[in-house]
């Protein structure tokens, strides 16, 4: 009796999952782009944003039929200021513009900039690892959410890329 039911139950389950798909495959937009885009980079932080480029469209490829330009710029800023004139917050801010253009023809197929800030709180006055990390974890997270928001805006405005 209880093989049955463990039959009846591995049968059930192995026909609801039929129609199983993944939930983070890419988007068709992505995968037109997927290995097939040169990627030119320029300004703050470029090695940073060529592995969270190659996390979505792979490595740079010259013989691509798309061309990514990517100009960042990074800007700190004191944002919480003591009596004592310490600084305990730190504001980062990326500032990247995108232009997506299609080489055989050389037109654009999108043009954008987008801007990402984030806070990190300073550990000590003085020399602090914990400091240090916050300081990176903070520019990763704003590159990442600006890289993800790019892509999430050519998802919605260009899902064909044509010019």
């Amino acid at each position: 009796m209880r093989v049955k039911i463990f039959l009846i139950a591995l049968l059930a389950l192995l026909f609801s999952c039929q129609g199983f798909e993944f939930v983070y495959d890419k988007s068709p937009t992505i995968k037109l782009l997927d290995n097939n885009t040169e990627v030119i980079i320029a300004g703050d932080d470029i090695g940073l944003i060529k592995s969270q480029l190659n996390n979505f469209i792979g490595s740079s490829a010259k013989s691509g039929i798309f061309k990514l330009i990517i100009t960042s710029s990074k800007t700190s800023n004191n944002v919480v200021i003591k009596d004592n004139q310490t600084v305990s917050q730190i504001e980062i801010k990326h500032i990247l513009d995108y232009s997506l253009q299609k080489k055989d023809l050389g037109c654009i197929i999108s043009k954008t900039t987008i801007s990402s800030a984030s806070t990190y709180n300073l550990k000590s006055s003085g020399y602090s690892f914990g400091t240090d990390l916050a300081k990176n974890e903070t520019i990763h997270d704003n590159i990442e959410k600006n890289i993800n928001d790019f892509f999430e805006f050519l998802n919605l405005n260009h899902s064909n890329l044509n010019c």
